[in-house]
């Protein structure tokens, strides 16, 4: 809708002269009733406040006459109607505008996704999920998988060079705990063979031993001491235990459908002294009681060096956030965590800017609320632990298949049914998050999410399947829909096919406000408003016929929906399911 904007924009400046051009930026919303008009101009108010604020007093009625007037000037031919009201103007476009723009949006191919937002050549790291070694994912590392790669999947999208960190936990005191312990079972040699439940296990008798043996302590420290000077011994057996865990996390991320470049803390070993010093030589770093900090000024100052001369987390994130900023050379470097640990990432922002480490970058925090149960409190199981990722997902797929069975059993097969729910689980999962304001506690309920009514998972997949059904009964190559010279004399002929063209060309703008505030449930509801259009629609617009005649115009239009709900199931991360 660029064009509209410009179009405005210059019969603003045409209006109002006395007024910079900076000041005279369209304010263009979306027309609450498709009735009398498809966009609202907001610039009556603003522009009577400048105006006033000049000295010059001008009433609502003569800087809308004004616009009004030099829109009509303008006799752009997209435009079909233009109309003051109240304290702004309403635009209405021209079918023909409507079609072309849907068209050269969601028309190029059944195999390619909408055509691109346009947005710069950029290289962003976005750092998410990051479980720790040693430990089963649980729910709380669900929230920062599934954003965090959806925010991956819109870069993408728009053609960026994206690095999917996964910073995991894979480094510290906790190794040379669990070497100790394994040392003691004599289990070195089996390490590798352990499934995560033991090791998991194996972490809680480790953790009991490590607080209340002191013998026991301070053999973990000198493993931790071994393994951070590279003993051959210590290195194999951490390498043994990493790999355990690695196995069950891609496990997870493969049924999640993510991927993820690991990156974890062992990576930057080689480089914390070096950040250290260089820390050093800026002046940033002071003796605290024995201890190296960067004292910001704030709450709490940042930890680069232990009294005894270990290196902290903060080390780690300092190196890092040099190493994402200047070798990676990132635009833009994202980390996507719970909100509790944003006054961390401020700490090292601030103190990443003071040393000159991201004057060509933007950094930013995407925090998120917790996952509650329906009670509202934090989501536990039974015996009061967290509840286990994988235990998660394995009740999302037998609650979808029995919902399946119950209501489909005898028009699939079992396979059939298998995929399905496989498919309905993952993206009812994924939905459930993600269409909830990512800043907010998520409340997690199988049955909302699950459920056909509403803003849901389900509700989307039985759309998209059911606008795939349309090409297999009218019998046609999905690619004949995109045939060009077919879509030369498409003609609407009722409000509800307006009404849909007007939601689907909302997409730019959704694109462009997901790229600044990293929010994905302003794209669930894009998506959501897609759904409800198009049922109204296709039950108040026959596409087709009782005699097995179809209107062209009306399967084209049902194509572009199917092709913007295409894109948000990708971005989404959603699955894509043509029977239902």
């Amino acid at each position: 809708m660029e064009q509209v904007v410009q179009i405005c924009k210059q019969s603003l400046i045409n209006a109002f002269p006395e007024i910079a051009a900076a000041q005279l930026v369209p304010v263009l919303q979306n027309a609450t009733n498709i009735k009398f008009g498809h966009y609202q101009l907001n610039n009556i108010m603003p522009i009577q406040k400048i105006l006033k604020a000049a000295g010059k007093e001008c009433s609502v009625k003569e800087i809308s006459d004004k616009i009004v007037g030099e829109l009509t000037k303008m006799n752009a031919p997209m435009i079909a109607k233009i109309a003051p009201a109240a304290v702004f103007v309403n635009i209405t476009l021209t079918d023909k505008f409507l079609l072309e723009q849907a068209i050269e949006k969601f028309m190029t191919s059944p195999e390619t996704l909408p055509k691109p937002t346009p947005y710069p050549k950029q290289t962003i790291a976005v750092d998410f999920s990051s479980p720790n070694v040693a430990k089963s994912m649980h729910v709380g590392n669900l929230r920062s998988t599934i954003i965090g790669d959806t925010v991956c999947r819109l870069f993408e999208y728009l053609e960026c060079d994206v690095h999917r960190i996964n910073h995991v936990g894979d480094w510290g005191t906790q190794f040379g705990m669990l070497i100790a312990f394994l040392m003691d079972k004599n289990m070195t040699d089996a390490a590798h063979e352990l499934p995560i439940t033991d090791l998991v296990a194996f972490y809680k008798e480790a953790k009991v031993r490590f607080d209340e043996d002191k013998e026991f302590c301070e053999r973990a420290h000198q493993e931790v001491v071994k393994l951070q000077s590279g003993s051959e011994l210590e290195l194999g057996l951490w390498k043994r235990l990493c790999e355990v865990s690695r196995k069950e996390f891609q496990r997870i991320y493969q049924q999640l459908d993510i991927k993820l470049e690991e990156v974890g803390e062992s990576f930057y070993n080689p480089l914390l002294q070096k950040t250290v010093d260089e820390l050093t030589k800026l002046g940033m770093v002071q003796l605290s009681n024995g201890a190296q900090i960067i004292d910001l000024q704030e709450a709490f100052p940042l930890m680069v060096k232990k009294t005894d001369g270990g290196f902290t987390y903060d080390t780690t994130d300092m190196a890092a956030i040099k190493y994402r900023a200047q070798d990676l050379k990132c635009n833009r470097i994202i980390y996507v965590t719970d909100l509790g640990q944003l006054p961390h990432f401020q700490l090292i922002f601030k103190a990443a800017q003071k040393a000159g480490w991201i004057d060509n970058c933007v950094v930013e925090h995407c925090g998120f609320g917790v996952v509650v149960g329906e009670d509202g409190k934090k989501l536990k199981t039974r015996s009061g632990e967290t509840v286990k990722l994988q235990d998660l997902i394995d009740e999302s797929f037998k609650q979808a298949e029995e919902q399946i069975k119950q209501t489909k059993e005898n028009e699939y097969s079992a396979e059939e049914i298998a995929e399905i729910s496989k498919a309905v689980g993952i993206s009812a999962i994924k939905y459930a998050d993600l269409c909830s304001r990512r800043t907010g506690d998520y409340r997690f309920s199988f049955e909302k999410m699950l459920s056909f009514k509403g803003n849901t998972a389900s509700y989307m997949l039985y759309s998209f399947a059911r606008i795939s059904s349309i090409v297999r009964k009218i019998g046609i190559d999905r690619h004949d829909i995109y045939n060009k010279e077919k879509m030369q004399n498409l003609e609407i002929t009722a409000d509800q096919e307006r009404n849909l063209l007007v939601v689907l060309l909302k997409l730019d703008q959704v694109v462009k406000l997901m790229v600044e505030d990293l929010m994905p449930h302003n794209l669930c509801e894009w998506m959501y408003s897609v759904s409800t259009a198009y049922t109204d629609f296709y039950e108040k617009c026959r596409v087709i016929n009782q005699d097995g005649s179809y209107n062209w115009t009306r399967v084209v239009l049902s194509e572009m929906t199917r092709q913007a709900l295409k894109f948000c199931f990708y971005v989404l991360g959603l699955k894509e399911v043509e029977r239902m």
